[in-house]
């Protein structure tokens, strides 16, 4: 079967039961202004954007940008995007593991908070985005003490909001195979990723109030990646049971126990 129409009858199922299939986007590794966020920018216009932007790495020229897009919010993208994990033990990346210790990277995360207030005044929203994902469970804790509102990552959550005022909203969706360098994986299989979560939310497998996250990456897009990109957010703007969650604010204040 056609996966467009795939993606069609699910959102058709959602229909059915009187239920709007909510998303929601996410892009990582922001730094600074160029023609591939200009491009993310144009076309999230309907949808919204979460930008995580990463404190240590960011430049002015991406504030310049922000400030003149207001369906875009900013999100904190770890510290430096540095991986800390021991090479050759098969672990992954990881800057937000127990490798260096537990104080070291709340530090660094307070001075990116810092920073990216200062930077972006409003249009921050006080949600860490781990890098690659990953994060030590034991962090999620003290983060959520320190005052910041909620945590992104990837994959259905566990629950809604594990501390009060502190939400968990992740992503379901990435449309870049990563392995021997970034491609489009396809459509048949990035449908499939954004069905699967669908159905299971429809469900009851997962969180059905967790909306469905779509993570894109600007600057690894191949021109495969942005068609398709470009073409589902069309998709599901024409359909009646399906929406786009643009406020930030309220996404991760929704959440509470």
């Amino acid at each position: 079967m056609d996966p467009w129409k795939t993606l069609d009858n699910e959102l058709d199922a959602w229909a059915d039961g009187g239920q709007t299939a909510d998303f929601w986007w996410r892009d990582d590794d922001a730094i600074s202004a160029g023609p591939q966020l200009d491009r993310l920018l144009a076309i999230t216009e309907t949808t919204g954007l979460l930008l995580a932007v990463i404190p240590a790495k960011a430049e002015q020229s991406l504030v310049e940008v922000v400030q003149a897009a207001p369906h875009v919010r900013v999100a904190q993208h770890g510290y430096a995007h540095t991986n800390h994990a021991p090479r050759g033990q098969g672990l992954g990346a990881w800057e937000l593991g127990m490798h260096r210790g537990e104080k070291i990277i709340l530090d660094e995360l307070d001075l990116g908070r810092q920073r990216l207030e200062s930077m972006f005044s409003d249009d921050y929203i006080c949600v860490v985005v781990p890098p690659w994902n990953h994060i030590d469970p034991v962090l999620v804790a003290p983060i959520a003490a320190r005052g910041f509102c909620g945590l992104s990552r990837f994959g259905p959550r566990d629950c809604a909001a594990p501390y009060a005022n502190f939400a968990l909203v992740n992503s379901h969706c990435d449309p870049i195979r990563w392995k021997n360098g970034a491609v489009f994986k396809g459509e048949e299989k990035t449908i499939g990723n954004l069905v699967e979560h669908l159905k299971a939310r429809r469900t009851g497998v997962v969180d059905a109030s967790e909306p469905t996250g779509y993570l894109t990456h600007h600057l690894d897009l191949d021109q495969d990646g942005w068609a398709f990109s470009e073409r589902l957010l069309k998709r599901i703007n024409r359909h009646p049971a399906a929406l786009w969650r643009k406020d930030f604010n309220e996404l991760f204040r929704g959440a509470t126990i």
